[in-house]
């Protein structure tokens, strides 16, 4: 595993709100961190097998900014969602770039159900995603997986470039 994968990996499980975590028992949290470590791991590294994590029936909400600052809401089921990344991913675009999750809330919803909240940060295009929301049901073999997601798509590279490329440093060049 890459070092910044392991480094966001255990960001991560540290950074879980533990008051939230306090309301439910050991089991679920642990669990729960399961399944947020391997969401992470999967899709920091553009494996296909992220679309295992999603239901069929599962709700996704992006609101995604393009180039051109126009911003849209999409409503797409689970298998729809798992089709688009699906053909990025073989037309050697995969969709899912690097992401970090802070400040990371768990919340029990229901007998199986959790609300995990956080403020997402895609590493790639360096933009946060402030109201990031997924919501994840454990199935009757015992594995949660994605029922429903909010989440910021924005195509426009943020990252900050340097002020100057001019290298500040002193250059001694000893003649022969």
């Amino acid at each position: 595993m890459k070092p910044g994968v392991t480094m966001a990996r255990w960001a991560l499980l540290l950074s879980i709100q533990s008051a939230n975590a306090v309301e439910m028992d050991k089991q679920t949290v642990e669990s729960a961190k399961r399944f947020l470590a391997t969401y992470l791991e999967l899709t920091n590294k553009a494996n296909i097998n992220l679309l295992t994590l999603y239901r069929d029936s599962a709700n996704i909400t992006a609101t995604v900014t393009t180039l051109d600052r126009a911003t849209s809401e999409r409503q797409l089921s689970g298998h729809q969602w798992k089709q688009l990344l699906r053909e990025t991913w073989y037309n050697g675009q995969p969709s899912v770039e690097p992401i970090e999750l802070h400040d990371v809330t768990i919340k029990r919803l229901g007998e199986n159900n959790l609300e995990i909240t956080a403020h997402r940060y895609a590493m790639r295009r360096c933009y946060w995603d402030n109201q990031y929301r997924v919501v994840i049901e454990k199935s009757a073999g015992g594995m949660y997986q994605i029922v429903s997601e909010t989440l910021l798509i924005d195509h426009q590279n943020q990252c900050q470039r340097p002020d100057t490329t001019t290298i500040k440093q002193e250059i001694k060049i000893v003649p022969n």
